[in-house]
């Protein structure tokens, strides 16, 4: 990253299990620049090769190897939640599952890349389901990290969608102690995530504590994704009548896509701390 007071140049970012772009879209509305994303499904390639035109992608992270990438100033990823999540209904074996295990391959990549900032994304599960081994993964490759928990509704959004955002950093890079990367997300907020505030959405005004609330208030077609991203377990309103069967196929992927997602404007905050910390200008958010 520039040193503060430094020409200002682009940030440069390599994503890794980027699935339909929706954290990338935040942090390009910071004002960082892709240079590579990372994504095993074709669905969702797709939808990346459409927005980001001429990027690489590649697709397996097991195959990358840091030598072969462009080098970036950040690299970002939530690595899969399944075995983190509380859906997982008692099934949880953390960081050491087939799935979330993963994270030890983007733990390699920060190792062999060394970028100057690394967010991890993840469901709050991660924080007593194996946060501890990212924290000395990230310490054994001279990492120090922050976190925060940045609910969906905090940014705006009619519901609450919890991420936990960790922020690392190379040690004793002079950071002040004091004041951490994290410590201006707030500015990035609305009226803040407080049970008893409501959101406003397509002029309806939903209570975000209560999930029945939307549905009490919008008697049009409702779909409430749940955290582990499969398809079978969504709502199905009364009475809307069925897709036609040649749609089916995709709305299932698309719906898949979004319920393992999360909302740009998340993402943006995060990334507004750094470049805040990096004393670069943060474009301002875009209202959509």
């Amino acid at each position: 990253m520039p040193e503060t007071g430094a020409r200002l140049r682009d940030v440069t970012v390599g994503s890794l299990f980027s699935g339909a772009g929706l954290c990338d879209l935040g942090l390009e509305w910071a004002g960082m620049k892709h240079r590579f994303f990372c994504e095993v499904d074709p669905f969702c390639r797709s939808i990346l090769r459409r927005h980001w035109p001429g990027i690489p992608i590649y697709e397996d992270v097991r195959e990358l190897r840091g030598a072969d990438l462009p080098p970036v100033d950040v690299l970002c990823g939530g690595f899969p939640c399944q075995d983190v999540s509380l859906a997982a209904a008692g099934k949880r074996k953390g960081i050491t599952g087939k799935r979330s295990g993963l994270w030890h391959e983007y733990a390699r990549l920060i190792e062999e890349i060394r970028p100057g900032y690394v967010i991890i994304e993840n469901v709050p599960g991660l924080l007593t389901a194996g946060v501890e081994a990212v924290l000395q993964d990230l310490a054994s490759v001279g990492y120090d990290a922050e976190w925060e928990v940045l609910p969906a509704a905090a940014v705006g959004a009619p519901h609450r969608r919890e991420r936990v955002f960790l922020v690392a950093y190379p040690h004793c890079d002079g950071r002040d102690p004091e004041h951490g990367v994290l410590s201006s997300l707030g500015r990035d907020m609305g009226e803040g995530d407080q049970s008893w505030r409501v959101a406003p959405w397509l002029g309806v005004r939903i209570d975000r504590a209560r999930r029945a609330s939307i549905r009490e208030a919008y008697g049009g077609c409702v779909l409430r994704r749940v955290d582990d991203g499969s398809p079978a377990r969504l709502d199905g309103p009364a009475g809307v009548r069925p897709l036609p069967r040649e749609l089916v196929p995709v709305w299932v992927r698309r719906l898949k896509a979004l319920g393992n997602a999360i909302t740009p404007q998340q993402a943006y905050a995060v990334a507004a701390c750094i470049m805040r910390a990096e004393g670069l200008p943060v474009p301002e958010r875009p209202d959509r």
